[in-house]
């Protein structure tokens, strides 16, 4: 169960002047993602063992959606949600912290002096996975600050 895409048209009797067509909002449920245990207890942002562990997702839904993959079908949506090259352990609260942060909005984050004392000890090995994703799923780049990318040896594409 996907989202509608509604289209409005403006017609007079005899002719039509516009046509405007869009989706709806963003739902993590559209892309049916199914949890599962990780398999250790060690967060791989921090590289700490974490007293609660869950499964990010490097590229996060929400980011997927508004860089392209709003007008997927909804198999390929679930297909991006599961696709374990697109997850890490990651500690709770960090995850949390991240929530659907691109890079630059991540590292913001973990530097923000509001309590988050935590540190990304593989940043480079994170911004290459997140590239990865958002290449194999021809996602866009826009939100993205080019340089985080450049310091990690990665070229974004125009």
């Amino acid at each position: 169960m996907g989202k509608s895409i509604t289209t409005i048209i403006i017609c007079t009797l005899s002719l039509c002047l516009a046509s405007l067509s869009f989706a709806d909002s963003y739902d993590r449920k559209d892309f049916s993602y199914r949890s599962y245990k990780p398999n250790t207890s060690i967060g791989f942002y921090t590289g700490k063992t974490c007293d609660f562990i869950n499964i990010d997702h490097v590229v996060s839904l929400k980011d997927a959606y508004e860089s392209g993959a709003s007008s997927w079908s909804d198999s390929k949506k679930k297909a991006f949600a599961n696709d374990r090259a697109n997850h890490v352990p990651s500690c709770g609260r960090v995850n949390s912290s991240k929530g659907s942060a691109t890079p630059k909005d991540f590292l913001r984050r973990s530097r923000d002096g509001k309590g988050l004392d935590y540190q990304i000890v593989s940043w480079c090995e994170y911004v290459t996975k997140y590239h990865t994703v958002k290449i194999k799923y021809a996602l866009s780049f826009a939100d993205n600050t080019k340089a985080i990318f450049n310091q990690c040896d990665l070229a974004t594409p125009q």
